[in-house]
């Protein structure tokens, strides 16, 4: 019996997402050359074609989506049992696809960690160093397309400065006998990243009714800051943590869809369709929805049960966000192939299957393809705001100058009041959790959106009660102890669509400068004036909090 690495292999041979085949396309970089080499021949490989592989994968998986992501977010849109938020939320990531696929504005601000699997069979030589090669076609691709800086290098305990051109490069390579290189390119955010979880349970799990009940325990927990609709993977077993938690990695990209089903003789790991109809049904319940409550926080799920030791049964959780950023590849004795993602017309087509016009909502509205549910026009200007009426899930369309403020601005902020200094006036603005991509030829802004709330928590009751940042814009759920300390200072809390990063850029941002630290790089303080930016009232400045009644 062949181990989980053969049958990372053996699935990324047959390159499926879901039930369908993945296309190809060859790219202009010549045939490998052979040679002969004791009695057979080796395909050698100059690095200077890994090095553009790896810039045209990230290219491409930045800007174009996998026709599976926009079919699944189409079939949602197009529910009309489904909550009108969450409806909003989905044709608002269908028309994110749509202007990414211009190729000016990323699919998503986070554009990513880096990483690269390769499975590199034994008569492929590469005139080079492999792992440097892929390396240095990342960093040509992060530099020529404007993609966020987002990796952070210690410097001490304490310490860390941003690397400025988002290395290193997260690169894992395996070997297995044969003539072809298989690779997995991936970008992944932090917010998604965050959700992936390690439990180490016993076999008293391996009953129909404990494990429902951890699954539900385990998807409720996720909520909504990872940018829903998620692709949820589960790993049931595994001959080590790490091999869990890489199965679990790979279940999100969908490349662990090629491994033939119902039979664990070869590769020691099973498909459980059942339980993937388990997770759907339980992510339908949670209520969290596709971002602001309702049923569709999954658009679909993997489960796989994996060989294991007999005293452990590690268990890892993990999810693939809104941006299900990805593609496969590979290098033969006929050349270098990469996935065929979904350009502008492809992503048309599929809407156009499911009646969602490119061009004007469905059924003949005319009012564009993402209208929101009623909205209420929010002035942004400081003293400007009249915010005691608003109340929890309102939805309102946002006007006016924010600052652009995240962790590290925040906790400098922190430090500026235990020393006793004064603050910066631009604390006065309304804060956006939020770091842009570089800004294309031509453009206002890269593409923004809002990071993970959460994270600025601890700060909240410091800051509210000296009065600044009364209104604060990010994304997903905050604890009860945030709610608190806006009812107790009037606070309000407003959640953008995450995952539509290149929408908000090209409709919603008339200006934009860097106000202070630009040593901080993607985290400087910026100035973003907002022109109708769609948001919802997740905290009211009564504490009324939106998620909390979807967590209980």
């Amino acid at each position: 019996m062949h181990g989980f690495g053969h049958a990372a292999y053996a699935a990324c041979a047959r390159a499926y997402d879901g039930d369908e085949a993945l296309s190809f396309r060859r790219l202009a970089l010549g045939k490998p050359a052979a040679q002969a080499f004791r009695g057979g021949r080796l395909l050698c490989l100059p690095e200077t074609s890994l090095q553009s592989l790896a810039e045209a994968a990230f290219h491409d998986l930045q800007f174009y989506p996998r026709a599976s992501l926009v079919r699944d977010f189409a079939r949602l849109a197009a529910d009309e049992s489904l909550d009108a938020r969450e409806r909003f939320a989905l044709r608002s990531l269908l028309e994110n696809a749509l202007i990414a696929a211009e190729g000016s504005f990323p699919l998503c601000q986070d554009t990513g960690s880096a990483a690269v699997y390769g499975w590199k069979g034994q008569s492929i030589f590469v005139e080079g160093d492999d792992e440097a090669a892929l390396a240095a076609g990342t960093l040509r691709a992060w530099s020529a397309h404007k993609l966020r800086n987002s990796q952070l290098l210690p410097s001490g305990r304490f310490d860390e400065a941003n690397s400025g051109n988002n290395a290193p490069l997260s690169c894992e390579l395996f070997a297995h006998p044969g003539a072809d290189y298989r690779f997995l390119f991936v970008a992944k955010g932090g917010g998604s990243s965050n959700k992936t979880a390690l439990f180490q349970e016993t076999k008293a799990l391996l009953k129909p009714a404990a494990f429902e009940d951890f699954a539900r325990k385990a998807l409720n927990g996720l909520g909504v800051s990872a940018c829903p609709p998620y692709r949820i993977a589960l790993i049931l077993g595994g001959q080590s943590p790490e091999e869990t938690l890489l199965a679990a990695k790979l279940a999100t990209t969908g490349l662990l869809d090629g491994l033939p089903e119902g039979d664990s003789s070869a590769f020691g790991v099973i498909r459980d369709r059942d339980a993937e109809l388990l997770l759907m049904k339980l992510a339908s319940e949670s209520g969290w929805g596709a971002q602001f409550g309702g049923r569709a926080m999954a658009r679909d799920a993997r489960v796989f049960r994996l060989a294991r030791h007999a005293a452990s049964l590690p268990v890892a959780l993990a999810v693939s966000c809104a941006a299900h950023r990805q593609a496969m590849a590979y290098i033969n004795e006929n050349g270098v192939f990469l996935e065929s993602l979904a350009g502008a017309e492809k992503i048309e087509g599929i809407m156009a299957e499911y009646g969602i016009s490119a061009s004007g909502g469905t059924g003949g509205q005319a009012e564009g393809l993402a209208p929101a549910p009623e909205v209420t026009r929010l002035e942004l200007r400081p003293g400007a705001q009249a915010l005691s009426g608003l109340k929890p899930g309102q939805m309102v369309a946002l006007h006016g100058p924010v600052v652009l403020v995240r962790d590290a601005a925040h906790a400098r902020l922190a430090a500026m009041i235990e020393r006793g200094e004064a603050l910066p006036a631009w604390t006065a603005y309304a804060a956006f959790y939020a770091s842009p991509t570089e800004t294309p030829q031509g453009a206002v802004l890269g593409s923004i959106g809002p990071t993970t709330s959460r994270r600025m928590d601890s700060y909240a009751e410091s800051f509210l009660s000296r009065g600044f940042f009364k209104i604060m814009l990010g994304k997903g759920e905050r604890s009860a102890a945030f709610s608190q300390s806006c009812a107790r200072h009037g606070g309000l809390y407003l959640c953008a669509v995450g995952g539509a990063a290149a929408l908000a850029a090209a409709r919603y941002v008339r200006s934009q400068r860097v106000l202070d630290w630009p040593e901080l790089g993607m985290e400087a303080v910026r100035l973003v004036e907002l022109d109708g930016l769609p948001a919802m009232v997740a905290v009211a400045p009564d504490g009324g909090d939106f998620y909390a009644g979807i967590a209980r």
